[in-house]
């Protein structure tokens, strides 16, 4: 069984199928490089991911048009003064569980280069160094959406609707947060 295989999709271009244990199902992500991936479960053949990348074509195409129209904004690679930053991002996260009673058992600063944060099932919480460089609207909805994660595990109506009592209109803010691309 492969891991992984880029073929070449005419009217796309490059398309990186991967073959996950995790994968449930086959699912399509596009990345801010543009670099389309389709997850596949262990158990799928080759020839249905195929079928699945055809049948979403024209929304794959309709992302690509629409990461190409959206202004990124990169963030450094080097950042100073990285024990300050994270002992401010610490003490936000702090601040934020105080003050909606969200609580959480210890946390982790790190310098990811995927994820701006998560949350453990035991409730540990990892935070991105990288939050210093966004504006605190953004670290806060981080921290935030984070610390909501304590009380939902998962992303269901139920998750955004209690998001949406600490963060008022929550989903327009994630999509604020999209525009700025971790440094790798």
């Amino acid at each position: 069984m492969m891991n992984s295989k880029i073929m070449e999709i005419e009217s796309l271009g490059p398309v990186l199928f991967a073959y996950s244990p995790r994968a449930k199902r086959i699912s399509i992500s596009i990345k801010d490089t543009k670099e389309i991936r389709v997850a596949v479960p262990l158990n799928a053949p080759l020839k249905s991911a195929l079928k699945f990348v055809k049948l979403k074509e024209n929304w794959i195409k309709r992302h690509l048009l629409k990461l190409n129209s959206e202004s990124k904004i990169y963030l450094s690679k080097e950042l100073k003064n990285k024990e300050e930053s994270s002992t401010f991002i610490k003490n936000r996260l702090y601040e934020l569980s105080q003050k909606y009673g969200l609580h959480f058992k210890k946390v982790t600063i790190r310098n990811q280069k995927t994820r701006w944060g998560s949350c453990s099932q035991k409730n540990n919480i990892n935070l991105n160094i990288n939050l210093i460089q966004i504006p605190q609207n953004l670290m806060d909805y981080v921290i935030v959406h984070e610390l909501v994660h304590t009380v939902v595990k998962n992303h269901s109506y139920k998750f955004w609707n209690l998001l949406d009592q600490y963060i008022p209109n929550s989903r327009h803010v994630d999509k604020e947060l999209k525009k700025f691309v971790l440094p790798k």
